[in-house]
């Protein structure tokens, strides 16, 4: 009873300061948010992770599950990718997603799509301190 009146809160919140409900993690990039009254699937534009059956898959996603499930965070929308996903950029408690997700070594700054060094700077760093993924041996990209 109490998560279902903390939902209707975080929702009547969410519509008033246009940010969205998380309310499934698919896995490090893929997630489930309340947008505009409905379940919507996004993917964070600018990281790529793990697959579930890659190593460290389920350890990005569990991670990412303890941070955002049923937080509230901030979209941009560009474009729907070939699986039926929005694109976004996000922002959660006013840091940029793609750029958290890099420091702690949940992803990886997805070059192939984007030109931004300043999160490969910052993959970099996770990599040098052995964060998440990169204290795996030889980490796989998806």
């Amino acid at each position: 009873m109490k998560r279902k009146i903390l939902f209707i809160l975080l929702f009547a919140v969410c519509i008033y300061a246009n940010a969205q409900i998380v309310v499934k993690i698919i896995d490090g990039d893929t997630y489930k948010v309340l947008l505009n009254g409905k379940i919507q699937t996004i993917r964070i534009m600018n990281v790529d992770a793990p697959e579930l059956t890659q190593n460290f898959g389920v350890a990005a996603k569990d991670s990412i599950i303890k941070l955002l499930l049923d937080a509230t965070i901030s979209i941009q929308t560009y474009k729907t990718d070939l699986y039926g996903r929005l694109l976004v950029s996000a922002t959660f408690n006013g840091m940029s997603l793609d750029s958290l997700l890099i420091a702690k070594g949940w992803v990886w700054f997805y070059s192939v799509y984007s030109q931004r060094m300043d999160l490969k700077n910052i993959e970099n760093a996770a990599k040098h301190n052995c964060l998440g993924l990169w204290n795996c041996t030889q980490p796989v990209p998806p």
